[in-house]
Parts: C-alpha cells; sequence; structure tokens
C-alpha cells in the first residue's frame, strides 16, 4: 500500500510542477507577443514584472495599486 501512495504523491507533485511551468511560459509567450505586436521588440519593457511579481500582485490587489491611490 505504501508503494500506490508514494507513486499517487509523486505523479501529483509532478503534474503541480508542469502546471505551475505552463503558466510561468505562457505569460511570458503572451507579454513577448504584445511587445513584438506594438513594437517588433520581444523586450518592450524593462520594468515587465516577472511572473512571480505578477502573482504576487494578483494575490494581493492593494500592491497592485500604485502609492497615493
Amino acid at each position: 500500500m505504501t508503494k500506490p501512495l508514494l507513486a499517487l504523491v509523486l505523479l501529483l507533485s509532478l503534474a503541480a510542477c508542469s502546471s505551475e511551468a505552463a503558466k510561468r511560459a505562457a505569460y511570458e509567450a503572451a507579454y513577448q507577443k504584445s511587445c513584438t505586436d506594438r513594437t517588433g521588440n520581444a523586450q518592450c519593457d524593462p520594468n515587465h514584472p516577472s511572473y512571480d511579481e505578477y502573482r504576487k500582485q494578483r494575490s494581493d490587489p492593494q500592491q497592485a495599486e500604485p502609492p497615493g491611490r
């Protein structure tokens, strides 16, 4: 019984990692496409937030607002 449980935990862990990697790749691809469509350059915004910063902003809406608002 221990081996099937271990296999299930391993499978779920791998699925979670794969899902996170897919989200990260999609975020970067969307940013690059937007930049390319607007400017012709795939890296048009040096202040572009990383995927981790983007997720943090989405989880804390107050942080997404500029200071002074």
